[in-house]
C-alpha cells in the first residue's frame, strides 16, 4: 500500500474526517481547510477553485471516489502543500451521475502555475494502487486511520 505520503499529511495536520456534507461546495471548502489552517493558503482558495469549477467544469473530479481541487491562483497560495481530507458520504457533483463524486479530496496548493501536475503525478502512485484506495474508503474515523497509518 502507498501510505507513506498519507502518513506525512495526517503528521503535518493535513488531515481530516467527516461525516458527509450536504454539497460537493462544501466538500471542496472542507478539503481546503488544513491547507488555511497551516497557513499554506488563503480562506479564499476554497473559493477560487468553486469559482474555476463554475467557469471549466468538474475538472477535479478525477476518478470514482476521488477529487482533486486546485486552483490557479497561486496569489493565493504562501507555501504549496496537499492536504487530505475522508468524507463518509459521498459529496456528489452530479445527482444524475453518481459516479461524478468522491470521499477522497486531495486539495493541493502550490506557488506556481503547472506545478500542481507533479504534485498529481506522485497522488496517482495512490490512486493507482486499488487496495489502498479500497482501505482509505473502508477507514471512517480518525483512529482508524491511524491505525492504517501505524
Amino acid at each position: 500500500m502507498q501510505l507513506a505520503y498519507l502518513k506525512e499529511l495526517y503528521g503535518k495536520g493535513l488531515f481530516d474526517v467527516y461525516e458527509g456534507f450536504d454539497t460537493w461546495q462544501e466538500a471542496v471548502q472542507a478539503a481546503c481547510t488544513p491547507l488555511v489552517r497551516q497557513g499554506l493558503a488563503e480562506p479564499e482558495y476554497a473559493q477560487s477553485i468553486l469559482d474555476n469549477v463554475a467557469e471549466n467544469g468538474p475538472y477535479i473530479f478525477l476518478a470514482p471516489h476521488i477529487c482533486m481541487p486546485h486552483s490557479k491562483r497561486t496569489d493565493l497560495v504562501h507555501q504549496a502543500g496537499v492536504s487530505f481530507v475522508k468524507i463518509n458520504r459521498p459529496a456528489i457533483y452530479d445527482p444524475q451521475d453518481p459516479e461524478m463524486g468522491a470521499e477522497l479530496f486531495f486539495a493541493i496548493a502550490v506557488q506556481e502555475l503547472n506545478a500542481h501536475l507533479d504534485v498529481m503525478m506522485d497522488l496517482a502512485e495512490i490512486f493507482d494502487d486499488e487496495e489502498t484506495v479500497q482501505a482509505l474508503l473502508d477507514a471512517k474515523t480518525k483512529e482508524d486511520f491511524e491505525k492504517l497509518l501505524g
